[in-house]
């Protein structure tokens, strides 16, 4: 029976995973690299840190700084994403989460993005109330794919890892949810696809994921 949803934030709640892969294109190219949407998304649902070192290594970029190359990432993306009134909800989110509330299913979110970004996109799309806590990266020692953030999540819930529901879009959070021992749902709403090809159930929309079922053995 599941006792908790934990949700990740970029891709479950809003989707921003666009904008942001938008944005490190567009970063690349300053650099002189190329490098289209589908071919970085492979680098979404970790930390900005590991990506950062990923680039490094695939773009053969080196010679910079990772703090320079992490700025400059930022700066472009909260440019032109991260501004008061831009944020809105996932379509069908809201309704979930008053299902999931109204059946009396504990929520509760888990990022691997900074802590002061997830309470920024709560506040933002007016959401916070739904959830007992949100998890940023600064929480655990390892970001995803390793399973912390939801363990962590668990260990604050006290409820066990066969009692918990994770929704996610990457493969890294899929990884995390699975190394986690909970039951992982992949979400497909966003506009990056990605390989979630591990998930116990793929849903394309909110409206697919019954209460009453998640109240059920899983």
């Amino acid at each position: 029976m599941a006792k908790a949803v934990l949700f990740d934030c970029d891709g479950v709640l809003l989707d921003s995973e666009y904008q942001y892969l938008d944005s490190v294109s567009r970063y690349l190219r300053t650099l002189g690299r190329e490098a289209g949407i589908e071919e970085l998304a492979y680098l979404v649902g970790t930390d900005i840190r590991r990506i950062t070192e990923q680039l490094k290594k695939d773009y053969h970029l080196e010679g910079y700084g990772t703090e320079e190359l992490i700025r400059g990432q930022r700066a472009l993306f909260y440019k032109e994403f991260y501004g008061e009134g831009k944020l809105s909800p996932m379509e069908g989110l809201v309704a979930f989460l008053d299902r999931l509330r109204a059946a009396g299913i504990r929520m509760a979110v888990a990022s691997s993005s900074p802590q002061e970004y997830v309470d920024y996109v709560l506040g933002q799309l007016k959401i916070g109330e739904y959830f007992e806590f949100a998890l940023g990266r600064e929480n655990v020692q390892r970001a995803k794919p390793a399973p912390d953030l939801y363990l962590e999540a668990m260990r604050r819930l006290k409820i066990l890892p066969h009692e918990a529901v994770v929704i996610e879009d990457s493969q890294n959070g899929v990884a995390a949810g699975l190394a986690s021992g909970a039951y992982v749902i992949a979400y497909k709403g966003s506009v990056v696809r990605q390989d979630t090809s591990g998930a116990h159930r793929t849903v394309f929309s909110f409206q697919e994921i019954g209460v009453e079922e998640l109240k059920k053995d899983l």
